[in-house]
């Protein structure tokens, strides 16, 4: 064989293993590194374990974390405070069917469904010294993806009377009768209610909070929440607001959650 035969034959043999090389370096990098199980976002995943043309499925949109509107504590009296804060989750498929909170040494947990704004009542909290330095902190949340029906949570507040307790031990306090209208389709074990109360100034100067138990679907009912002590102001409005677990499944007949769930830390 020719010299000049034998280099032709080097040479191609060359070009042979470089494109070899570059065909199993794409393979592993973008097919045999590939894993939609593994909790890793490798290959062509465009999230963790997600992808179309990876995994076959699109990747769900970035959980964002639940935002603190605003806080405020109320006093009581010496060493007795109620606490009121207004959350908000912006995302509009996600809700965490328990966020963790810490507020100074007292810890606590409630739920918020999609996009939904609420408010967090706590009453009668035991806390010495200044209040100035506690603050609410979310720890973490478990987020459920909850793809809520038309009319799934519907209670429309019929009536409210709010008005000075004559019979309160102290002659000073105050209490609010409503009735709610469960205008949804189905029948829930227990909605929770919270009033605030507002000064002529929009200031909050008062808060309570209450359940309403068994609520049958398109029924009536009545509750009352009760200030058994003199509040700081004149009441001019007075905010109710009323809602309902839909991730616990022991509260409703149709549950809504699926299996999408995990946990995210703040």
């Amino acid at each position: 064989m020719e010299a000049r035969t034998q280099k032709q034959l080097f040479i191609g043999l060359i070009f042979v293993l470089i494109l070899g090389g570059i065909g199993f370096g794409i393979y592993s990098g973008f097919v045999a590194n590939v894993s939609c199980t593994d909790g890793i976002k490798n290959g062509q995943e465009e999230g963790l374990d997600c992808g179309i043309l990876a995994c076959g499925k699109s990747c769900e949109p970035a959980i964002m974390p639940i935002e603190i509107i605003s806080s405020q504590f109320l006093k009581i009296g010496e060493g007795d405070y109620d606490f009121v804060a207004q959350v908000f989750n912006p995302n509009t498929s996600f809700g965490a069917s328990r966020v963790e909170f810490s507020l100074g040494s007292s810890l606590g947990s409630f739920y918020i469904l999609p996009g939904q704004t609420k408010w967090l009542v706590l009453t009668a909290l035991k806390i010495g010294g200044e209040v100035g330095d506690l603050k609410l902190v979310i720890k973490n949340a478990q987020w459920e993806k909850l793809d809520m029906p038309d009319n799934a949570v519907n209670f429309v507040l019929r009536r409210k009377d709010y008005r000075i307790a004559q019979a309160s031990p102290s002659g000073q306090g105050s209490e609010l009768d409503a009735i709610l209208f469960n205008n949804s389709n189905y029948d829930f074990d227990k909605i929770d209610v919270a009033v605030i109360l507002f000064d002529d100034t929009g200031n909050i100067i008062g808060v309570g909070k209450t359940d309403v138990r068994t609520f049958i679907a398109k029924s009536e009912r009545g509750f009352n929440v009760a200030w058994p002590f003199a509040l700081p102001g004149n009441v001019a409005r007075q905010d109710v607001e009323a809602s309902t677990n839909l991730f616990e499944n022991s509260n409703y007949i149709k549950s809504y959650g699926s299996q999408e769930k995990f946990q995210k830390f703040y």
